[in-house]
C-alpha cells in the first residue's frame, strides 16, 4: 500500500483523469458515427435505454457490481484510477453528447452523411486508444471491467487464460447490447464494435510506447 501511494503524483493523476475523459469523448464520437461502440459501452447504452436510466448512472451501477469481485480476489489492482474510471467514463460521454447537441451536432445529423461517419469512427478509435494508453501508463488502478478477465484467470487457476476470458466477456456484452439495442431501437453494435475489439490493443501499445510513456514519466 505504501508503495502504491508513493507511485501517485499530481502529474499522473492529471494525465489519468485526462485519459478517462478521452475515453468518454471517444464513446460519444462512436455514438455520433452510428457504427456502435465498444463492447462494454454498447451493453450499458442498450440496457440503460431499455430501462429508462441515464447511461452514466447505469454504467456506474454496473461498475460498482463489478467492483465486488475485485475487492474479494484482486484488491491489489484497485486504485484511484479504478474509481475515476468507474465514475468518469459514462458521465464524460454523457457530457460530450450534451455539448455536441448544444452545438447542433446530433446523431440524426451525423448519420445522414456517410463520409462524416467514417471520419468520426476513425477519430473515435484514435482518441479511445490514446485515452486508454494515458490511463494505463499512469498505473493508478485497473477499471472493474478490464479486471474481470484477469479475475477469471485467477479463479480458474490459469486454466482460462486472460485472452479467452476477455473474449467471453466481450461476447456477452455485445450480445446483451445487440438485444437491448434492438428493443430500444438504437444502434449499439456495429463496425466500431469490431474495430475496437481488434485494433484497440495494437494502437494502445503504439501510443503507450511513442507518446504516453514520454509525457507521463
Amino acid at each position: 500500500m505504501k508503495k502504491y501511494f508513493q507511485n501517485i503524483t499530481i502529474k499522473k493523476v492529471v494525465f489519468m483523469t485526462l485519459g478517462v475523459f478521452l475515453i468518454g469523448l471517444a464513446v460519444s464520437l462512436c455514438r455520433l458515427s452510428g457504427f456502435g461502440t465498444d463492447p462494454f459501452s454498447c451493453m450499458n447504452i442498450g440496457v440503460s435505454a431499455v430501462i429508462g436510466v441515464s447511461y452514466g448512472n447505469y454504467q456506474l451501477v454496473v461498475n460498482l457490481i463489478l467492483l465486488v469481485p475485485m475487492l474479494i480476489c484482486f484488491r491489489k489492482a484497485i486504485g484511484i484510477g479504478t474509481i475515476v474510471n468507474m465514475v468518469g467514463v459514462g458521465y464524460s460521454a454523457e457530457l460530450c453528447m450534451f455539448l455536441w447537441g448544444r452545438c447542433g451536432i446530433t446523431i440524426e445529423f451525423t448519420t445522414s452523411i456517410f463520409p462524416l461517419r467514417i471520419v468520426l469512427l476513425v477519430a473515435a478509435v484514435l482518441v479511445l486508444c490514446f485515452g486508454v494508453a494515458l490511463y494505463m501508463e499512469c498505473d493508478l488502478g485497473v477499471a472493474p471491467y478490464d479486471a474481470l478477465a484477469q479475475e477469471m484467470e485467477l479463479w480458474t487457476k490459469g486454466k482460462l487464460k486472460f485472452s479467452i476470458g476477455r473474449i467471453i466477456t466481450d461476447v456477452v456484452c455485445v450480445s446483451i447490447g445487440f438485444i437491448s439495442g434492438h428493443i430500444a431501437q438504437i444502434v449499439t453494435v456495429g463496425a466500431a464494435t469490431i474495430v475496437t475489439a481488434f485494433f484497440t490493443g495494437p494502437f494502445v501499445t503504439f501510443f503507450r510506447r511513442t507518446v504516453a510513456s514520454r509525457i507521463v514519466s
